[in-house]
């Protein structure tokens, strides 16, 4: 299982400086990376919970996968990271009109129905958007099982 939680670890890891959104959409190619080296992604006492969510989820699949791959235990870290964007996606959901109100999309993107976000959104997803899914799908079900296996 710790093989799993390290390559888990590593790709959501590294999903932070692959383009996760392409343009015309964007603008830009947009990563987690190139937002942060923008100044639109940061950590302060005034960041909302969000990012910390968010950059937390990086930090605790690194960590995650460096404790695995010292024979180190890591299910707790595993589970954090992985349930990171289910949180942020539950969020989404309910506070979506405001999101796009906030964000200024140059696109009618409703995150209040998914189904019509996807059909826009589904062209302009990159290698990165899907390592960082990967790595979130792998971290959240070796979490679970090495939480389950324990009891």
């Amino acid at each position: 299982m710790r093989m799993f939680i390290f390559l888990g670890g590593v790709l959501m890891a590294a999903s932070w400086g692959l383009t996760w959104i392409e343009p015309p959409f964007a603008g830009a190619d947009l990563s987690p990376m190139a937002l942060a080296r923008d100044g639109r992604l940061s950590l302060g006492m005034a960041s909302p919970w969000q990012s910390w969510v968010f950059l937390g989820g990086f930090a605790a699949a690194a960590v995650a996968a460096l404790l695995a791959l010292g024979g180190w235990r890591a299910r707790v870290l595993a589970l954090m990271a992985g349930l990171s964007p289910l949180v942020l996606l539950g969020d989404a959901l309910i506070r979506g009109a405001q999101i796009a109100q906030q964000t200024g999309l140059p696109a009618p993107v409703d995150f209040a129905d998914p189904a019509g976000s996807w059909a826009l959104m589904e062209n302009f997803l990159r290698p990165g958007f899907w390592v960082y899914l990967g790595g979130c799908a792998i971290l959240l079900i070796a979490g679970v099982a090495r939480s389950v296996k324990r009891r």
